[in-house]
């Protein structure tokens, strides 16, 4: 066995692995999802950004400023919205108004912004484990005023369409 070079850091059976130095990184690499299909590609890039918080948040004990764009990326996911925003429509052209509760969000109730011009309110929750989970509720189903602000508890959304 050789002498063990400094930047050896990868061990097996106390031989060192020099691997590391020699390997190259294709130029762009694409996403490692099991498939080409764009929803399994999502659904690893979902995955990911969760496992990234995770870790930056165990790292430093701060939160990345991520927690909305995982959400968006969840709701296509679970209710199969095409995922990007623009096309998170319905036939009247409105779109679904995505409400996210972050790990640090000391409470589970959400605040809509009944302004907006919305068919559907989409809230993800994002616990202290940092898993995603996602509740729908219809604009119909919200008060009926245009203007103002209505506060809804997670508890009390629906948990299925």
């Amino acid at each position: 066995m050789g002498e063990i070079p400094t930047d050896a850091t990868h061990w097996d059976t106390g031989d060192w692995i020099d691997w590391h130095r020699n390997a190259q990184l294709p130029a762009n690499p694409p996403c490692a999802a099991p498939s080409e299909d764009p929803r399994a590609r999502l659904h690893t890039l979902h995955m990911r950004m969760l496992q990234c918080a995770r870790a930056y948040f165990t790292l430093t004990g701060d939160h990345l400023p991520i927690y909305e764009d995982i959400a968006k990326v969840h709701a296509a996911l679970a209710f199969d919205l095409p995922s990007e925003s623009r096309l998170m429509c319905n036939a009247d052209n409105e779109p679904a108004q995505i409400i996210t509760l972050a790990p640090n969000n000391p409470l589970n109730i959400v605040t809509v912004d009944l302004a907006k011009p919305f068919w559907c309110l989409i809230v993800v929750r994002i616990n202290n484990n940092f898993v995603a989970e996602g509740r729908m509720m219809r604009r119909a189903s919200l008060p009926d005023q245009r203007e103002g602000t209505f506060e809804i508890h997670w508890r009390d959304l629906p948990t299925s369409n």
